[in-house]
């Protein structure tokens, strides 16, 4: 694996500094082949280049190559033709070939994909939460004791190149499988999932659940503003301390009515004018307008939740469980 400390010398402000060394302590293995290739490519300048190379680590993809020959047999692996044909392949010329079409660079044993320029939209230069992911799991074997990152969902199956998460790991570890592998350290996108070394004792379910969760969160509607704020609130509304409850109630958010801090002078305002207060005394300033409207819900059966303040309710549509018992901790049936 490769040492990136060195990247922390850059001069940034404090909050720059920090997202990075919690961004580069929790590498994964595929991402510390790509984000390699794309120093090698284009070292940062600064702490803004930086910054840059680890949000778009996520946009490449990895081939398990080293050279063009082993690239021309993985695309040749890719097209399913017969084998017998494998004999008369230049693989060599296959590899450029591919290579070509799919433009990269080869880094240890592997090559990796550069993602198109016109699909690379350029965020707005914050410290960026890191996104786009569910769990993280450190594994360790008897060739690597030290452990390395696994980061999921893997999406190793999901593309017609490259090669996923927990193959990249369990090659960098020299094993088989989860099962030869030692689970020291699980972080979890949801910080009201647990301790999730203390839920799992099989590396392997962890990691089912992981990707689960990860897919769980692609489907819901991530366009809506505060999707994943919504999200933390009303696992705090549950009380929830476990990843299974926290998958179950991510699927069923249209239970909940959540209405957040910014929508609280709204529902004051639209509720003193049906009582006929005039706007000037509404627009005068000397209403404390939010309280005004937390009153109200939680008269309409609302619980504030957190200090933001956000307030929720459950709602009567059927609540589906996939994941954990109908007495779940927690759970406020209606």
């Amino acid at each position: 694996m490769y040492d990136f400390k060195y990247l922390l010398s850059q001069s940034s402000t404090d909050i720059f500094q920090t997202w990075v060394k919690k961004r580069l302590e929790a590498l994964s293995v595929r991402e510390g082949y790509i984000l390699a290739s794309v120093l090698q490519r284009s070292p940062p300048k600064d702490i803004d280049d930086l910054v840059y190379c680890l949000y778009y680590v996520k946009e490449h993809d990895i081939c398990p190559a080293g050279n063009y020959e082993a690239l021309g047999k993985f695309y040749f692996q890719r097209l399913k033709v017969s084998e017998d044909v494998l004999l008369y392949v230049d693989l060599d010329q296959l590899g450029h070939q591919y290579a070509d079409e799919h433009p990269g660079q080869f880094i240890g044993q592997y090559y990796v994909v550069y993602p198109k320029e016109a699909e690379l939209m350029d965020p707005v230069l914050t410290p960026y939460e890191d996104e786009g992911w569910s769990v993280k799991l450190k594994l360790a074997s008897s060739a690597m004791p030290d452990g390395v990152w696994l980061r999921l969902p893997d999406y190793g199956l999901d593309t017609e190149y490259g090669i996923g998460e927990l193959a990249l790991a369990l090659r960098e570890l020299k094993v088989d499988s989860l099962d030869d592998c030692t689970l020291l350290d699980a972080q979890c996108i949801l910080p009201d999932a647990g301790d999730l070394m203390a839920q799992y004792s099989s590396a392997s379910e962890l990691v089912s659940d992981g990707n689960n969760l990860g897919h769980i969160l692609e489907e819901q509607d991530q366009n809506e503003l505060f999707w994943l704020v919504k999200i933390f609130d009303i696992l705090q509304y549950e009380d929830c301390h476990t990843l299974k409850f926290a998958m179950d109630i991510i699927q069923n958010l249209h239970c909940y009515e959540w209405v957040p801090r910014d929508e609280l002078e709204e529902i004051a305002i639209n509720h003193l004018r049906e009582k006929r207060v005039p706007d000037e005394l509404i627009k005068s300033g000397t209403i404390d307008l939010k309280g005004y409207a937390g009153e109200l819900l939680e008269i309409s059966g609302y619980k504030q939740v957190s200090d933001k303040p956000c307030y929720i309710t459950r709602n009567n549509l059927e609540f589906i469980r996939e994941y954990t018992a109908p007495s779940g901790a927690g759970m406020t049936m209606q």
